[in-house]
């Protein structure tokens, strides 16, 4: 069953993982990057009803996955002018 607690530890996995792809193919971060080390921050109980975390967290792990899938479109390597 989902809940924030598993969705936040899916969303932390992710977030690792795709920021040691960044890094391994030499692209660029951007903000969705920073966005999900932001709802990282947020409190999983009391700031947020549960499901709205659970929807941030979910959403934010599709982003992810995909930006991964397609990183070498979406992302320019170091050293290229954007």
């Amino acid at each position: 069953m989902l809940t924030p607690e598993v969705t936040y530890a899916g969303l932390l996995v992710v977030q690792t993982l795709h920021l040691l792809h960044h890094r391994l193919s030499k692209r660029h971060i951007s903000f969705v990057e920073v966005a999900a080390s932001v709802a990282l921050l947020v409190p999983l109980q009391g700031f947020m009803p549960s499901t709205a975390l659970m929807a941030l967290h979910s959403a934010l792990i599709a982003v992810q996955v995909a930006g991964s899938l397609w990183i070498n479109k979406l992302s320019p390597r170091w050293g290229e002018s954007a």
